[in-house]
């Protein structure tokens, strides 16, 4: 029994396409978007992904819900990002990445799994070549409060005040 071509063809991808990463960065103070994806161009529900390389290293969390700082790693063909981040521009800002699979980015369905951040800082740019940003939890910060939970009846009836 053989396997069908195309999936011997996918097994021997570098990188498998079943899920595709749909990234935008959305700065801090300004309505300026960065859409980009790892591969070839698209578009999916109305905007443009720009292709280029991309990889994101250490996005895990552990079972008590501890979670990681990843790392995303992006080309910067023609220094896209170098203004951005040489006027802080960057700090702060918002990273989204839409897991989509192959099949709804096809059909530009909105179908996705998302996922937030924000950066925490730029521990390298080389200017021309590709620019690494540091990710934190939306959380994470100074001045951020949890808001408190009240247990009061009706809601809890074995509570008396």
């Amino acid at each position: 029994m053989t396997a069908p071509v195309s999936h011997l063809a996918e097994a021997q991808k570098l990188t498998a396409d079943a899920q595709v990463d749909l990234y935008t960065i959305k700065l801090r103070n300004e309505d300026t978007f960065f859409r980009f994806k790892e591969g070839e161009t698209k578009t999916w529900q109305g905007n443009p992904y720009e292709g280029v390389a991309v990889k994101i290293s250490g996005d895990t969390r552990t079972a008590d819900g501890e979670e990681s700082k990843p790392q995303l790693v992006v080309m910067n063909p023609l220094g896209v990002f170098n203004l951005a981040a040489k006027r802080g521009d960057l700090d702060l800002a918002f990273v989204t990445r839409k897991r989509v699979l192959l099949v709804n980015l096809e059909a530009d369905a909105n179908i996705f799994e998302q996922r937030m951040w924000q950066i925490g800082r730029v521990p390298q740019l080389i200017s021309g070549q590709s620019i690494t940003f540091e990710l934190k939890n939306l959380t994470e910060g100074a001045n951020f409060q949890i808001p408190v939970r009240i247990y009061m009846p009706p809601e809890f009836p074995t509570v008396s005040l």
